[in-house]
């Protein structure tokens, strides 16, 4: 049985405010289009500088790596020089983006401080 995705959402102000959606769950084919709806909300209200907190995300398929790469591309049609991080990945999680190179694609940190740090 799969558990239900939740997304909370915060901002952390500074020189570039950046949104932050705390993800914790299952992110799979069920839940995927949640977190698409979210970051493309953060995205239309004016956010240029997101990053995905992972670290209660018990599960992530494919679908999940999907809405991952439609955010990013959502963030660079909308201009501005717009960045995705993805931070505190679980171990399982980590393994899945290294194994289908999504490491290459993302900057991936330890931390959501060191995320924070890194714009």
């Amino acid at each position: 049985m799969s558990t239900p995705l939740r997304i909370a959402v915060s901002e952390e102000k500074g020189e570039s405010p950046v949104t932050i959606l705390h993800l914790s769950g299952d992110l799979d084919s069920k839940t995927y289009s949640d977190l698409e709806s979210k970051g493309a909300e953060a995205i239309d209200k004016g956010s240029r500088r997101l990053v995905l907190e992972l670290g209660g995300v018990t599960f992530m398929g494919s679908a999940g790596l999907r809405a991952m790469h439609g955010i990013s591309n959502k963030l660079k049609s909308a201009g501005g020089g717009g960045r995705l991080k993805i931070a505190n990945p679980s171990d399982a999680v980590s393994r899945i983006m290294k194994t289908l190179g999504f490491d290459q694609m993302f900057e991936i940190h330890g931390s959501l401080e060191d995320a924070l740090k890194s714009f």
